[in-house]
């Protein structure tokens, strides 16, 4: 059984666990405009930034096909999967999409909360945009 001790403990030792294994990433969210009232568009708004560190997997690297399906999402090859901490990204969470990942721009086509016990990261697939 998993006691709150062993939960604290793995959260502690996240940092150690992804150590020198995370790389610089740029992560966009849309900001909340306001709504034209005669048309309905949307005015304003925009893209808000985080700076912060993931973990990111090159999907071709993992697969000798064009193409499969994971966790119900296609992937292809050029996609990335990557998993930030979540305290970094709480509050924007549900606005996040697109990353920026070694110069080049990711479209997020999904995005999950992960962890055992508790939630400390977010992963993330990120499709190149083109």
């Amino acid at each position: 059984m998993l006691t709150p001790e062993d939960i604290e403990f793995m959260k502690k030792t996240r940092k150690e666990i992804v150590s020198h294994r995370e790389h610089p990433v740029t992560l966009f969210y849309a900001l909340d405009g306001e709504t034209d009232p005669i048309t309905g568009e949307p005015i304003g708004g925009g893209h808000g930034e985080i700076y912060t560190n993931a973990v990111v997997t090159e999907i071709a690297s993992q697969s000798q096909v064009d193409r499969y399906l994971s966790n119900g999402i296609e992937v292809e090859k050029g996609d990335i999967w990557f998993s930030v901490n979540i305290d970094s990204v709480t509050a924007e969470y549900p606005h996040l999409n697109i990353v920026n990942y070694e110069g080049r721009d990711y479209t997020i086509l999904a995005r999950d909360k992960k962890g055992i016990g508790e939630r400390n990261r977010v992963e993330m697939v990120g499709r190149l945009e083109t």
